[in-house]
Formats: C-alpha cells, sequence, structure tokens
C-alpha cells in the first residue's frame, strides 16, 4: 500500500479536521455537543427576566437546545452556575434524568428533574450578583449512566461530571 506525500501523520491530520465531533467508536467525541440559547448570544448579557426578583427578574430559565448528543448516553444533565461568585463558584439551577431525546428546554420548563442549588430551592435561581459582571455557565453533560443524585449541590455536579461522556456549554453574562 502506498501512503504518499502526506503520509500516516498528515492522514490522521486530514480526517480529523476533516470528521469534527466523530470519534473510533461512531458518537461524538468531547466537545462535539454544542449548546445556546434563543434569549442570548455567546458571552452577551442575560436578559432581565431570567435575573433574579432582587434585580427586578422574574427567575425565569431561558430556553436552551443542544445537539451532538453521543449515541453511548443514557441520559442528560444541566448545570448553570455562576463562575465568578464570591466564595467559588455558586451552583444556580441542577436537572437531571433528562432522556436524550430531549433536544432542548422551554422558557420556565425543566425537562427533568431539579435539584436544589446552592440556594437550597428546587428551581431555577437566576442571576443575582452583589456586584460587577459575573459568568453564568449553562452546560449540558451527556452521561454514560444514570446517577442517583445525593448530596450537596456541589457533591452532585461531581457525580454528574463523572458520569459525563462529553458536555457542552454557553455562557452569558449580567452585570449590576
Amino acid at each position: 500500500m502506498k501512503i504518499g506525500k502526506l503520509g500516516v501523520v498528515g492522514g490522521v491530520l486530514f480526517l480529523a479536521n476533516v470528521l469534527p465531533g466523530c470519534s473510533a467508536e461512531g458518537g461524538a467525541s468531547a466537545g462535539a455537543l454544542k449548546v445556546s440559547s434563543a434569549a442570548f448570544a455567546e458571552g452577551a448579557a442575560i436578559p432581565q427576566k431570567h435575573a433574579c426578583a432582587r434585580m427586578e427578574g422574574q427567575d425565569v430559565s431561558p430556553p436552551l437546545t443542544w445537539s451532538g448528543i453521543p449515541e453511548s448516553a443514557s441520559e442528560l444533565a444541566i448545570v448553570v452556575n455562576d463562575s465568578d461568585a464570591r466564595g467559588g463558584t455558586y451552583i444556580h439551577w441542577i436537572v437531571t434524568g433528562i432522556p436524550v431525546s430531549a433536544t432542548g428546554a422551554s422558557e420556565g420548563q425543566a425537562p427533568g428533574q431539579v435539584l436544589p442549588g446552592t440556594n437550597s430551592t428546587a428551581a431555577y435561581s437566576g442571576p443575582c450578583p452583589a456586584s460587577g459582571e459575573h459568568h453564568y455557565h449553562f452546560i449540558v453533560y451527556a452521561l454514560k449512566s444514570p446517577i442517583e443524585p445525593n448530596g450537596s449541590a456541589k457533591a452532585v455536579h461531581e457525580q454528574i461530571k463523572a458520569a459525563a461522556i462529553t458536555s457542552g456549554e454557553t455562557v452569558g453574562t449580567w452585570k449590576r
């Protein structure tokens, strides 16, 4: 067999660029999951409606859509967190048990089991920073097996990450 000028390494690099999101197992590779919201563009401000009441918002979760779920996934999970919170990452929303057939979450709806976030409420808790600009990560995880959520929001997030095949996110901002 003649490989030609590209050689094996060049051919592999060519295939990696031509077939992004594919893996040897035929599923999506890490980072292939795409997440977006019709409420805000990537890196843009989250509309006031989706903020907390203290910010004159309505604590309504924004609509989310996703694609690129690996065939090997058994369920999905959503985690929303503020990476700029005073005292470390603050978890605003955790949803588990989402069917892999789901392609999104409608505004104000959770497509699975809502768990208490850091604020101890079993509901979406919108942006509510004390000061400055904060980044809110809306992360969708494809899980290899269902999890039995147990413990604090941080512990459940660790369970989700440990069971994840891949994830994707969109980030919105809120400035007080």
